[in-house]
């Protein structure tokens, strides 16, 4: 884990270490037939404002009405935004770009955090914690899967245990995550942040 951390770290914008433990303390598993990179429900909406990704831009809307419109990193042609979702409290967006990583914007569009390339397939914990994974591939197939919690107030890691070599696409819903594995099982951890 420490090996393939520091080969993806290499590739960051932000400066990480392992901070606080996150804890399993439970764990089911069920199959699963869909497709686990669709499998997360991203909220886009939040009481009476709701926001569009048109992947290369964002509207966002009140009551059906536009009240902003952006593309907060200039994405290029070859770029699209990903991985969009609002946090809990409905005042930020996250996404990602393939190229620049992740990034925490306000409703206007303003960057509020610059997570660089830490994680892919993230989503919202709580509203000041993401999850998602950092992986390798051969070309063709995932080699190796690890999930992590970030903390977007000062991008520190901690890495979630599991018992899967390779565990994808988690999908958080306080204090439970679910992702998914090869072998077409979808695993649910509840989890716990220790001071």
């Amino acid at each position: 884990m420490k090996k393939l951390l520091s080969i993806f770290c290499a590739l960051c914008i932000v400066h990480y270490a392992f901070a606080k433990e996150v804890v399993v303390v439970q764990k089911t598993t069920e199959p699963y037939l869909g497709n686990a990179s669709q499998a997360c429900e991203r909220k886009m909406s939040h009481e009476n404002i709701e926001v569009v990704n048109h992947l290369k831009y964002f509207e966002v809307k009140k009551k059906g009405e536009i009240i902003a419109s952006f593309d907060p990193v200039n994405v290029d042609r070859n770029s699209l935004y990903i991985w969009a979702e609002l946090s809990p409290n409905g005042k930020m967006l996250m996404f990602s770009t393939s190229d620049q990583g992740v990034f925490i914007v306000n409703l206007k569009g303003n960057i509020l955090y610059k997570l660089g390339k830490i994680a892919r397939a993230t989503n919202w914990w709580n509203n000041r914690y993401i999850v998602g994974m950092i992986d390798e591939d051969d070309g063709d197939h995932f080699t190796k899967s690890d999930l992590v919690m970030i903390d977007i107030k000062t991008g520190k890691l901690m890495l979630i245990e599991t018992e899967e070599e390779i565990a994808l696409y988690p999908c958080a819903n306080k204090p439970y995550i679910e992702y998914f594995t090869l072998d077409n099982k979808k695993h649910t951890i509840e989890l716990r942040i220790k001071n």
